[in-house]
């Protein structure tokens, strides 16, 4: 029975620090729908809230800034910067090409956000960067 538990232990030990080493979530948000109520074709300025995830699935609403130069919203390209409504996370997001982008970081950690496949504009993981040399983030820049 003794060797049973720690045999049990080791288990979970190793598969605790393997789930630890790359994390995700997945969510859905429709960019489009989310233009067009807040009325970002035209420049305003104002605060923007948007209500996503965190790393753990917990609903956050982060309040930003719109960033949008002219230039960009011609463009159909979306900035924003923010952090979370209790403060702990500081947030990026951009729109472009109708896709969801961005990261946001929390205790030191950068958490990072896009579509679940290159063509899906309303499925989106954030995730971690996994342990090793792999590329993250939005690869395919929509700004030239």
């Amino acid at each position: 029975m003794k060797d049973l538990l720690v045999l049990i232990n080791l288990f979970l030990a190793v598969y605790g620090k393997a789930q630890g080493q790359s994390q995700k979530f997945n969510f859905t948000f429709n960019p489009s729908k989310f233009i067009q109520i807040n009325k970002l074709n035209k420049a305003s300025g104002k605060e923007v809230i948007f209500d996503l995830y965190d790393i753990h699935g917990k609903k956050t609403k982060y309040i930003t800034a719109d960033k949008t130069s002219e230039a960009l919203r011609r463009q159909k390209i979306y900035s924003f910067k923010g952090k979370s409504e209790d403060g702990t996370k500081l947030i990026t997001l951009t729109i472009a090409s109708g896709k969801l982008t961005g990261a946001y970081l929390e205790n030191g950690n950068s958490y990072f956000i896009e579509p679940l496949d290159k063509n899906c504009k309303k499925k989106y993981k954030i995730y971690t960067k996994p342990d090793g040399n792999y590329q993250v983030g939005q690869i395919e820049d929509a700004v030239k």
